[in-house]
């Protein structure tokens, strides 16, 4: 039925409902237009009389809409607010709009402490746990399962009294009752398929049979986090798994994009100074090796910009800037190193077969290194440098922190590039390579360096390495075992939850002896 009010049409209902009646939310925060001010628009309707709203305006139309809702009621009003602020975990209070409307019901302005028991009487949601306390008073499916197995979390119930509550829950969906047993199966004090790729059939060591480190190749980036979690290697090695990418306007230039850069204009900047024959850097060429530097990394960061479209300018260019103080330290710093070492190759690439021309060293190869009894590796390795008896050294180049310890080996089976790289480098040019090393060749680093002799030390860890990872691959084992700590920054927590290393402890330790072995190495 329509009724008129205000000169307006309105359509009349038995029963309206009118939510959010709080502070701050009705009315809400009325500003001006920022381009056309309150003050100019006033002035303008002088000569368009009524056609530019004004904040008076905005404010009546805010009162206008309350009036309009409740007056379309026929028999009864109900009227709610937000009891807490899901954002900021604190109350809320009803509007003055909401006090009004119960003086004007029943002809006095409760308190608040009555308005809030009144508001928890007529619905129980709690910061946390969104649903009412009795499951009858659920107005949709999740409200009424909350409800119920709210009580399952009481510590002082008695399990008796809720034996069998959510059992329901079992029948409701097929995909529901399967993933409820897995998850229970995970706490379990013994190894289950829940756990990960844990005891595999035939079917999944079949399927394993195209990831043994003999039948593909692997990064040392990928073979690194088996020793940080097997499950995770299992995810983003053997299924390939990785978070979505989500268009985001770039604000600061993140590690990742920093490290891709940084890289770039290194390999350009070695490059174009042997070709003019400025390679090893002398004290008195520093000046045109940093005027190298600068327009290769001005070219090199107006293409990424045109690329990634930065949302501030100026935080952008001081990005680039501080790339740019990065790499003319790092320039200066190996005009003063009077080691003897000769940069020979940059970016030597092996088992990157889409790798463009021009982006790596001519010495580069298309297929897999294979090494230590059927590893299959692939990678690239940024600077390799010559002795002028003929042996080599090996550098990785590490845009962050510097993570790695002081005497690190393949430190606990995380740290691998140096003595990988080595190997590789030994086979693809055939030369003896000294070492391996880690080179922080930043300010964030400290220009740290961690260096790993090629000797039989290092060559048994990396066999030893590779030993504990084909076996896990052989026998289907690759549980969810995290390193301490190793869950706070994986990129899959959100597969596996928050409480692996929880559940670790409650698991038999006797099959994950081969890791602890792994991780105790330096």
């Amino acid at each position: 039925r329509m009724a008129e009010s205000g000169g307006r049409a309105v359509e009349r209902y038995d029963v309206v409902v009118i939510p959010g009646l709080a502070e701050r939310l009705f009315p809400r925060k009325i500003v001006e237009d920022p381009i056309l001010l309150d003050a100019s628009r006033k002035l303008l309707a002088v000569a368009a009389p009524g056609g530019l709203v004004t904040q008076t305006d905005r404010v009546a139309a805010e009162r206008l809409a309350l009036r309009l809702g409740a007056g379309a009621a026929r028999e009864r009003v109900v009227i709610s607010y937000p009891r807490i602020d899901m954002e900021q975990g604190r109350p809320r209070v009803p509007s003055f709009y909401a006090l009004e409307t119960l003086r004007a019901a029943e002809g006095r302005l409760p308190g608040f402490d009555e308005i809030a028991l009144r508001a928890r009487e007529h619905g129980e949601a709690r910061l946390g746990w969104p649903a009412p306390e009795r499951a009858d008073d659920a107005i949709d499916d999740a409200e009424y399962d909350l409800a119920l197995l709210g009580p399952l979390l009481d510590q002082g119930v008695d399990p008796k009294t809720t034996v069998g509550t959510a059992r329901y829950l079992l029948g409701a969906n097929v995909h529901l009752a399967r993933a409820l047993r897995a998850r229970a199966h995970r706490w379990w004090k013994r190894w289950t398929p829940a756990d990960g790729l844990v005891d595999a059939d035939e079917l999944g060591r079949a399927a394993l049979a195209a990831h043994q480190l003999d039948a593909r190749s692997y990064s040392p980036t990928a073979l690194q986090h088996f020793a940080a979690c097997p499950y995770r290697f299992f995810l983003q090695a053997v299924h390939r798994l990785k978070p979505r990418e989500e268009p985001i306007a770039i604000e600061i230039i993140d590690p990742l994009t920093r490290g891709s850069l940084f890289h770039e204009v290194q390999f350009a900047v070695l490059s174009q100074l042997k070709a003019d024959g400025l390679l090893p850097v002398r004290l008195d060429d520093v000046d045109r090796a940093q005027a190298c530097v600068d327009g290769i990394l001005d070219r090199v960061a107006a293409r990424w910009r045109d690329q990634l479209c930065p949302a501030i300018p100026r935080v952008w260019d001081d990005g680039i800037n501080g790339i740019r103080a990065d790499l003319r330290e790092w320039l200066r710093r190996a005009a003063e190193d009077e080691s003897g070492w000769v940069p020979d190759r940059f970016e030597l690439a092996f088992g990157l077969a889409a790798r463009e021309r021009g982006e790596a060293d001519p010495a580069s190869v298309p297929t897999p290194v294979e090494m230590l009894g059927g590893l299959r590796l692939r990678g690239s390795i940024d600077l390799v440098e010559r002795r002028p008896g003929g042996s080599l050294r090996v550098t990785d180049h590490k845009t962050g922190k510097a993570r790695a310890a002081a005497g690190v080996v393949i430190g606990g089976g995380e740290i691998l590039q140096p003595i990988l790289y080595a190997l590789a480098c030994e086979q693809l040019l055939s030369a003896p390579v000294e070492a391996g090393r880690l080179y922080y060749c930043t300010a964030a680093g400290g220009y740290e360096q961690r260096a790993v002799a090629l000797d039989e030390e290092s060559r048994a860890a990396a066999r030893a390495m590779v030993g504990v990872v084909d076996r896990a691959l052989r026998d289907g084992f690759l549980p969810a075992a995290p390193v301490e700590r190793g869950c706070t920054w994986c990129d899959y927590r959100s597969v596996c939850g928050p409480w692996e290393e929880v559940r670790l402890k409650r698991k038999p330790s006797d099959r994950l002896a081969d890791l602890a072995r792994l991780r105790g190495m330096p």
